[in-house]
């Protein structure tokens, strides 16, 4: 199992999730409830925004073209309101482009949707979440 990732006892890492594709969205809800961390599902990047204030998270996870107010614009609302929040925007083009774009805006990393749970394991775990067996 990923210990590094894994909530201990004493502290459950806050995770909000809002992407447009529910089928994604469910996943990666899924795959971090199991290892301990408590994650919130916002349908909007205002409603994102409102969770992280009230949630105090510890990662935001931002689907780069929501619905509303894209994910590039609620990352950087964010960045500018909490300048130590770790945001992740998942798109499905890492073009150059987009990723000067996710550094501009304040992202952490930018990540493919299209490699499922692997990348953002590793960008908030440091490692890869094991394939159920």
């Amino acid at each position: 199992m990923l210990e590094g990732c894994k909530a201990n006892a004493v502290f459950l890492p806050c995770l909000i999730l809002a992407h447009a594709d529910s089928a994604y969205e469910t996943t990666i809800a899924r795959a971090f409830r199991r290892l301990g961390w408590d994650v919130y599902v916002a349908h909007s990047g205002p409603e994102a925004r409102r969770l992280v204030r009230m949630l105090d998270a510890d990662v935001v996870v931002l689907d780069a073209h929501l619905p509303e107010e894209s994910g590039w614009l609620t990352c950087d609302k964010l960045t500018r309101e909490q300048p130590l929040a770790k945001v992740i925007l998942v798109s499905d083009n890492l073009c150059l482009r987009n990723q000067e774009l996710a550094s501009f805006v304040g992202a952490s990393a930018l990540v493919s949707r299209a490699d499922g749970l692997t990348p953002l394991a590793e960008e908030l775990c440091g490692a890869a979440i094991p394939a159920a067996g």
